[in-house]
């Protein structure tokens, strides 16, 4: 059985271990674990001997081992029975108490672990889900697309506004791109928290490599995309930035003349009609003149 069949069917039946599952190793064939802030890779021999988080807390913060020869021996009251207690670290009760997620809940996380895994059947029964075609019953990855990225835009402007970190934590994350965690204070710029957040819309991006019969987006693809989002979100944040450019009127070789319309005089105004009636009475004075001379002339 290959490692990416062992480590599917180790997440479908141990479901404690999700959250903590970020990713495999490609290079190494491990499978990259995080707890309170570290990571560590191991082994798929490793990873199946892990059955509880009790296991998880023992490989991240190993208890200390104490030797026998330079233990002092305890002086202990023979009337007062002894009980072997398991030694905690002081953190464990802490983690365990405060670390109440729901488990069963699917997260972008899930997402990601299926990509790598090229878990077709696993992603249909997720994004199902949210995405589905109403004509046809199946999987509509282009749908998904839309609705994550339209999710994730809200989420990032939300983070903007508000002067949040945009969290890049995927369990934090529903499949459909909404963030149920708390808020967090960071100092990162407004370029930086988009830039990041097209991180989870890019899972869906690389799942539709899986789904060539809808879509499958080139790497090209995928950079103009990500260019589209970043002007979007800008645009939704501030506004539209393009300021026209005013283009200079060429003047015409040929200038008409300016008329107005008028109405109320059946076409022409009436400024330009006496422009034009005074020209001409003045070229029907000059043929009278004319005339005039003729016929003196002739007496």
């Amino acid at each position: 059985m290959d490692i990416k069949t062992r480590v599917l069917n180790y997440y479908k039946n141990n479901q404690f271990i999700q959250k903590y599952i970020k990713g495999i190793d490609q290079v190494a064939n491990e499978v990259v674990l995080e707890y309170n802030g570290q990571k560590k890779n191991v082994s798929v021999d490793k990873l199946e001997s892990i059955t509880s988080e009790m296991n998880l807390i023992d490989l991240f913060n190993p208890a200390p081992t104490v030797n026998p020869q330079s233990a002092p021996t305890p002086q202990v009251n023979a009337s007062i029975p002894v009980v072997n207690a398991e030694i905690v670290p002081e953190n464990r009760e802490q983690v365990l108490l405060t670390e109440k997620e729901d488990l069963s809940k699917e997260t972008l996380n899930d997402i990601k672990i299926l990509n790598e895994l090229k878990n077709k059947e696993g992603l249909n029964n997720l994004i199902k889900k949210f995405a589905v075609n109403p004509s046809t019953g199946l999987i509509d990855i282009t749908e998904a697309i839309k609705k994550v990225t339209r999710n994730t835009m809200d989420e990032v402007e939300k983070a903007i506004r508000n002067g949040y970190e945009f969290d890049t934590d995927l369990t934090k994350y529903d499949i459909d791109g909404k963030y149920n965690g708390t808020p967090i204070n960071g100092s990162s710029s407004e370029d930086e928290k988009i830039v990041k957040s097209f991180n989870n819309v890019k899972l869906y991006l690389d799942a539709s490599k899986m789904y060539s019969d809808q879509a499958n987006y080139t790497d090209g693809q995928v950079s103009t995309l990500m260019k589209t989002y970043i002007d979007k979100i800008k645009e939704e944040l501030h506004g539209s930035v393009s300021v026209p450019v005013n283009t200079p009127v060429q003047p015409e070789n040929n200038p008409k003349p300016n008329v107005f319309k008028d109405e109320s005089t059946g076409g022409v105004s009436s400024s330009a009609g006496f422009a034009d009636i005074f020209v001409l009475t003045v070229i029907v004075l000059v043929y009278a003149v004319i005339i005039i001379n003729l016929v003196m002339k002739l007496k």
